[in-house]
């Protein structure tokens, strides 16, 4: 056989050899890939088997919750959710919709319904005295009935438990999702009233944290000569009052009480925040570490109640940015990392959840990895025009050339720009359908399913055994 020959049979040898290989990789990738379905079904059996796992303690669930820790994203949507999801993995350098979320280790998740009394669209203000109060009201009012009734809130309850209470924001420690753990008005705009409640009135007074914005509300804005903040130091003379992350680095170390107040108004957007300023997370482990030493100081340590709220996504999204509500949205889903890390879910009942959903919308057929921020090309309407994945229902931006014509917004999309909507109006809305609710810890099983929204604090109370109604410490107990 001459050299040639060999050669070639060599050749074609190897060459045999490198397209099995090719061939038994590619059978591999098919096999393995998510084009396979038994990618999708191992995946799926992987994650019965976490589910198994996570929610086995709770089938015969008797534990009494010492410590109760409430997530409140204000205007997060499922939508938000989503998108958010999406970007997290997208930031990560991955396709992005197969990211995880925090909450999704939560084994309790259920919808709950937002309507106020006199409106179907709710508020912050009214919602937030269905979730911290028990009781639905009319749109605007905060801590008070639709007849005027001052309603007690889930954290007055925890005080009367003896149990040590703190509230947390990114906006000013008066808007209506915080004032609601504290205050009673007829309408939300009353913050200078809602300062004077936090500051001089149960249970406001007494709480050991309160972290977020809004100063102006307590001394330079005021019209009745009044210090608030002279006051609080007064009243808690070994306190600290924190103005930075520094600072509030600094007051960990303090014995007293502590108030920080980061901002005039509400604290900058994480994206247009100065350095020094802390983000949720932050406020978060700073409020849990500080109450949970003030637990043990009462010796029999009854345990705490925080209200945390990531108050800025619903900003964004009235501004029609729905990159600034996004990085907010994973501002808040960092800070309920922190929280799960920082708690044991068999003492501790953790609760996630919305005031109110916006009406963003993720429509369209992008394709797989496309930037959420972003468009897909191939998606056009009927004029052959591209529209981007996320668009909102009503805002301040509709895309429009000279000619009042709808036209592609690729120039403009962009992680602090407007985003397109349908119909023109001065501000971005709420809307009305459902929002979710996540629980993980003592009784935690009890979240799941469509519920009244003012169903919220009850559960907590009963899982805790705080408030006067039915607690798991009373079963027999009959609410008055």
């Amino acid at each position: 056989m001459s050299s040639q020959i060999k050669h070639w049979l060599i050749l074609q040898l190897l060459l045999l050899t490198l397209l099995n290989a090719a061939y038994a990789a590619l059978k591999e990738s098919s096999e393995e890939g998510e084009e396979s379905a038994g990618f999708w079904r191992r995946q799926a059996q992987e994650q019965l088997k976490e589910r198994l796992a996570r929610t086995r303690d709770y089938t015969t669930d008797s534990r009494r919750a010492k410590n109760v820790v409430i997530l409140l994203g204000d205007g997060l949507s499922v939508t938000t959710m989503t998108a958010g999801r999406i970007l997290k993995g997208q930031r990560q350098g991955r396709r992005g919709e197969d990211s995880r979320l925090a909450v999704e280790q939560f084994p309790f998740a259920g919808l709950c319904k937002t309507y106020c009394v006199d409106e179907q669209t709710p508020d912050s203000a009214c919602t937030a005295t269905a979730y911290l109060g028990g009781v639905k009201t009319l749109s605007g009012a905060v801590g008070q009935s639709a007849s005027g009734e001052p309603v007690e809130s889930l954290l007055l309850w925890a005080q009367k438990a003896g149990k040590a209470t703190g509230v947390v924001t990114t906006t000013r420690v008066t808007d209506a999702s915080p004032a609601g753990s504290y205050a009673h008005v007829p309408k939300r705009v009353e913050e200078l009233e809602i300062a004077r409640q936090l500051v001089e009135e149960e249970p406001g007074r007494n709480f050991e944290v309160i972290l977020g914005g809004g100063l102006g509300k307590f001394r330079a804005e005021r019209r009745d000569g009044k210090d608030l903040l002279a006051l609080w130091r007064e009243e808690n003379p070994d306190g600290c009052f924190a103005r930075n992350m520094a600072e509030l680095r600094n007051c960990s170390n303090s014995a007293g009480k502590v108030m920080g107040i980061f901002s005039d108004n509400h604290m900058p957007y994480h994206l247009a925040s100065h350095r020094d300023q802390p983000r949720l997370k932050d406020m978060s482990a700073a409020a849990i570490k500080k109450l949970a030493e003030k637990a043990q100081e009462t010796g029999e340590d009854h345990g705490y109640v925080v209200f945390i709220e990531g108050g800025r996504i619903d900003h964004g999204h009235h501004e029609t940015r729905v990159g600034y509500a996004l990085d907010e949205m994973l501002e808040f889903d960092a800070a309920v990392e922190t929280v799960l890390k920082m708690i044991d879910p068999k003492e501790t009942l953790v609760v996630v959840t919305a005031d109110h959903s916006h009406a963003l919308s993720m429509a369209g057929y992008s394709r797989r990895g496309t930037s959420i921020l972003g468009m897909d090309e191939q998606q056009r309407d009927l004029d052959g025009v591209p529209y981007s994945t996320l668009n909102y229902a009503i805002g301040k931006w509709q895309s429009l050339d000279k000619d009042g014509k709808r036209e592609s917004p690729s120039k403009t999309l962009g992680p602090t720009s407007y985003t397109p909507s349908y119909i023109r109006g001065r501000k971005g809305v709420h809307s009305g359908e459902d929002v979710a609710v996540f629980a993980i810890g003592p009784q935690a099983h009890l979240f799941g399913g469509v519920m009244e929204q003012n169903l919220l604090p009850h559960l907590m109370g009963y899982a805790a055994c705080m408030g006067d109604g039915l607690t798991c410490c009373h079963q027999d107990q009959v609410p008055g």
